[in-house]
């Protein structure tokens, strides 16, 4: 027997939701074989079997599982499949009689299997809410249960507005669980300081005259990379004992969400490809993301993360920096801004804001300050524009 143990997808997240399994409980599994899709904050991804066997299921599909954890059992024949079940009912069955007689106020405590203590615990599944199922023994399938009821959150929001049973509760989706995850991590883990700066669009619009085939999100991805060399350690990983692993390429992870949920793709190599590549990349991305069925390699090697928050009348935005990068870049709402002329007369221009979330472990102030005044120089500057564009 070995298990079939969840590998580490990304950096970003600490573990993901296992959607469905591929194949049935008990089926024999070739190597490399899919058995299983899961979910991260970012895609879908594939657990393929890591050798031949008998598949056992340890979770159900649903359920929250740690990178790293066991998700399945590979059993070399059917009968020892059978031998491990038949010792789990026996060991089942020993315990029963005594944790029958103990005395828990509101009934005895079920049984629970391995998984479904698991699935309990990371869901905060109580005692009370394990014994409304009027179970015995209680299997990873009867907690998902009370999940997907909104079980859970039933007690804990009673609480909150005062016992009133007519409050309404609801349950968070499972995409929307593997981002608090990372948001949570992100918090507990990283240090993050914010900097901001106004950037004037007049240079941009003027040079999109022509119709050009771009906008301001690949502009401003193209003067993000064209910084790599002058700011490698935006462009980092963070590694053991205080060091930073450089990345050899810009690539630009940047934020869609088109109502379907948070996806950071990439676009590989931003520095050296011409804008309008990158422009139809990020159209595929949308449209990957109304779909839900990004490639498999979407998501990997980003160096840098651009936030886009310009939604109207967004004037400025600190996202999370997360786990495994060094910053966040953010891009809000172009909006109107009166000037004055040389003269004293008052003018209107368009600007936005562009800001950065750094880690204050790697990065300080004044980095932050000198990378978002090079940005805003080549934003700014309608030769710039030309180079980065041309």
């Amino acid at each position: 027997m070995r298990e079939l143990l969840l590998p580490k997808f990304n950096n970003n997240d600490e573990g993901c939701v296992l959607v469905g399994w591929a194949v049935d409980d008990g089926a024999e599994v070739s190597e490399d074989a899919v058995v299983a899709e899961v979910e991260t904050a970012k895609a879908l991804e594939e657990l393929v079997a890591d050798a031949d066997g008998v598949l056992h299921r340890l979770v159900e599909a649903g359920a929250h599982c740690e990178f790293g954890r066991p998700v399945g059992l590979l059993f070399d024949s059917h009968q020892e499949r059978d031998d491990y079940l038949a010792n789990l009912a026996a060991a089942v069955s020993t315990t029963a009689p005594e944790a029958e007689g103990e005395d828990h106020g509101g009934g005895p405590d079920p049984i629970l299997s391995d998984a479904a203590r698991t699935l309990a615990q990371d869901h905060g599944i109580r005692t009370g809410q394990l014994r409304s199922l009027g179970k015995r023994v209680v299997k990873a399938s009867d907690v998902q249960r009370l999940i997907d009821q909104g079980d859970m959150g039933q007690e804990t929001a009673s609480e909150a507005a005062g016992g009133s049973a007519d409050a309404a509760v609801v349950s968070l989706g499972t995409h929307q669980r593997a981002v608090a995850a990372v948001v949570s991590e992100a918090h507990r883990t990283i240090p993050a300081a914010f900097a901001a700066i106004a950037v004037d669009l007049t240079a941009f619009h003027a040079t999109r005259g022509g119709g050009a085939p771009y906008g301001l999100v690949e502009l401003l991805v193209k003067a993000m990379a064209a910084r790599h060399a002058d700011f490698p350690l935006f462009f980092a990983t963070p590694g053991a004992d205080h060091t930073l692993v450089l990345a050899p390429d810009a690539n630009v992870g940047v934020t869609i969400d088109v109502g379907t949920g948070l996806f950071i793709p990439v676009l590989k190599d931003a520095a050296r490809r011409p804008i309008g590549d990158l422009a139809d990349d990020l159209m595929d991305f949308r449209v990957s993301a109304l779909r839900q069925n990004f490639r498999g390699d979407a998501f990997t090697d980003e160096a840098i993360t651009l936030s886009l928050h310009n939604d109207p009348d967004i004037i400025l935005a600190a996202p999370i920096v997360h786990p495994g990068r060094t910053c966040v870049v953010t891009l809000c709402a172009e909006r109107s801004e009166v000037a004055l002329a040389e003269d004293g007369t008052p003018f209107t221009r368009p600007v936005t804001t562009v800001a950065v979330t750094y880690d204050h472990r790697c990065l300080n102030g004044r980095d932050a300050v000198r990378f978002l005044t090079a940005v805003k120089q080549d934003l700014e500057n309608a030769d710039a524009i030309a180079r980065l564009t041309g």
